[in-house]
């Protein structure tokens, strides 16, 4: 016998004995009403933005509600535009001109929740960019400098302040991962009160298996990159963006 089935033999032994509190002896296995969740959220809507920005809050991550789309338009202008200006405040002696200051590395506008923000980008000076190939070195050179990112997402969580984003067609996640700031368009129809409760309403409309196989990849995005050494001083922006704008806005 390998030492690998020996290990799992004595914990097969230790796990029946009886007197053991948990677990229990020939338990039930668990249906999908008594599936167990590590923590939720109430209400619906608002109640459900304003505790995702308070857990997002708590990841060093900001946010805003707003009552409909076009609030949002005018704040993702307005994000982008005090960025921008904090940027220019703290840069010391030259800038570096490379052509991508006012570009926003983003998904296809199509599918952004948000309508309209194409046109009305490049009315106020920014310009939506959306990479079609980043495998070659020319591709990744045209956005190794972009400093914005906006995505929407497929599905955000009100009980611990995370973002479901898919890779697909047109959903680069070169956007939430490669700029040092990036903003989310978050509207109240993909909020849920946790990933149960998502997995649930996946459930009831389909097949989720064949949903889940369809897209490139799925991330799980829960404020700013995080990395601490082993003092546990904490790094932001080490493996992705530092800074986490969730823009949440009523549809």
């Amino acid at each position: 016998m390998s030492t690998r089935d020996e290990i799992l033999q004595r914990m097969r032994v230790i796990l029946s004995r009886p007197a053991l509190p948990f677990p229990p002896v020939d338990a039930p296995p668990l249906g999908a009403e008594e599936r167990m969740t590590a923590t939720s959220a109430e209400g619906e809507g608002r109640d459900l933005a304003l505790r995702f920005g308070a857990e997002l809050a708590q990841l060093y991550g900001t946010y805003e509600v707003l009552d409909s789309a076009v609030e949002a338009r005018l704040a993702l202008v307005n994000r982008l535009t005090d960025w921008d200006e904090e940027e220019k405040a703290a840069r010391k002696g030259p800038s570096l001109t490379t052509g991508q200051e006012r570009l926003v590395l983003t998904w296809h506008p199509d599918q952004l929740p948000v309508p309209g923000l194409a046109e009305m980008m490049e009315d106020v000076g920014w310009k939506l960019y959306t990479p079609r190939d980043l495998s070659t070195p020319e591709s990744r050179e045209g956005v190794r400098f972009i400093r914005f990112g906006l995505t929407g997402v497929d599905a955000a969580f009100a009980a611990t302040g995370s973002m479901l984003l898919a890779s697909a067609l047109g959903q680069s996640r070169a956007a939430s991962l490669l700029p040092l700031r990036h903003i989310a368009l978050i509207p109240f129809s993909r909020l849920y009160p946790n990933v149960e409760a998502w997995l649930a309403a996946q459930r009831a409309d389909g097949d989720l298996a064949a949903q889940l196989r369809e897209r490139a990849a799925w991330h799980m995005i829960t404020g700013p990159s995080k990395s601490a050494d082993i003092e546990m001083n904490l790094t932001l922006g080490v493996h992705g963006p530092k800074f986490v704008h969730a823009i949440l806005f009523a549809d």
